[in-house]
């Protein structure tokens, strides 16, 4: 089946957030009384429901980014899944607090350990819900963008960790490598975290700017190379006055060194998602190996079929890290994880045409 074929085979299957998203984000259903009645049936699906309560304006460390259920970044990822996105309610009323902190703190001097981290993590997510034009998402995105050029621009690996030997006060059971202060001046980390390129991938002024391309590109490229890919997943330890913290969360490939399964392979289908947008990605050996890969998963109707542990949906762990995978009610419904699957790959199929 055709792609168009396949979002008409979603729409008499699958259910109210798959549906939604289908005829807005694949279709581009012109007919406001369709999309209005699919709207208002994936508001008030259990899943919308259950996870547009979790979001709450709490602003502390945990509270934004860690593994537990109602953190900012695991809500927003997942909502955004379901079907929310800018300018729909409660959506804004909901994610009002976290734009107005962003407003509030973007561009000032960190003063506590993890703070760029902290504003970059909120700042992404609200580009990839749709937030991108807001001038303080913007800000902070394009901050990055500047930050991450510097080394990608003339990489060289070689200076990316020192020896610990000459600093005092590492934990003495620490394994971490000890990350080169020149590439955290003032908390403006030089390498990408993963939240770094979907909220970049999200931001439309900065995909649409040539200038902005070529360095975003620059970035990309790094991220593909074998000395990056070798880099530790949660780089090492920096150092805030007297204090050491890891600085975590390198964009590894799911999927690079060999082919994934489980949870990996879900986190795999996130990455593909923002990643295939550019066109120097898609060009990979991984990229290609990765759709191959996929493609294996086809049915004989040309649908997809993933193994159902391979779309897991847990109650702690990261959402960027697939551990959310679930659209609507699995339970009693036989097509689900082949609506979940089928929808991926569309989504997929999607973003590589907006490259």
């Amino acid at each position: 089946m055709e792609s168009s074929d396949l979002a008409h085979w979603l729409l008499r299957n699958a259910g109210p957030s798959i549906r939604f998203r289908i005829l807005v984000d694949i279709l581009n259903e012109q007919d406001v009384g369709v999309v209005g009645k699919s709207l208002s049936e994936m508001l008030r699906s259990p899943e919308v429901t259950k996870w547009v309560g979790y979001l709450t304006p709490k602003l502390d460390f945990n509270s934004i980014h860690s593994s537990r259920i109602d953190a900012f970044e695991n809500v927003m990822g997942k909502l955004v899944e379901l079907g929310l996105r800018a300018g729909l309610q409660p959506f804004d009323s909901k994610t009002l607090p976290f734009r107005v902190w962003l407003s509030e703190n973007v561009g000032t001097p960190p003063e506590r350990p993890h703070t760029i981290f902290l504003r970059t993590v909120v700042a992404s997510f609200l580009a990839y819900a749709g937030y991108d034009s807001t001038d303080p998402v913007n800000r902070q995105m394009m901050e990055r963008l500047e930050s991450l050029y510097e080394f990608a621009r003339d990489p060289d690996f070689s200076r990316i960790f020192v020896d610990r030997a000459e600093y005092k006060g590492i934990p003495k059971n620490s394994e971490y490598d000890l990350v080169n202060p020149e590439l955290y001046p003032n908390q403006r980390f030089m390498l990408p975290w993963v939240h770094d390129i979907r909220g970049l991938a999200s931001c439309k002024s900065i995909m649409d700017s040539k200038e902005h391309r070529y360095k975003l590109d620059k970035i990309v490229r790094l991220i593909l190379s074998e000395e990056y890919q070798n880099l530790p997943w949660s780089y090492g330890l920096a150092k805030y006055g007297s204090r050491y913290y890891v600085l975590g969360w390198a964009v590894h490939l799911p999927g690079h060194s060999k082919a994934p399964e489980g949870r990996e392979f879900a986190e795999l289908l996130l990455t593909l998602e923002f990643i295939s947008k550019f066109r120097i990605a898609c060009e990979s050996d991984w990229f290609r190996r990765s759709m191959d890969y996929i493609e294996s998963f086809r049915t004989d109707r040309e649908t997809y079929i993933f193994p159902r542990g391979w779309l897991p949906e847990k109650r702690t762990g990261y959402w960027v890290g697939g551990t959310r995978m679930m659209f609507d009610e699995r339970k009693g419904n036989p097509t689900a994880i082949e609506c979940e699957s089928t929808f991926h790959v569309l989504r997929i199929r999607q973003a590589m045409k907006e490259k």
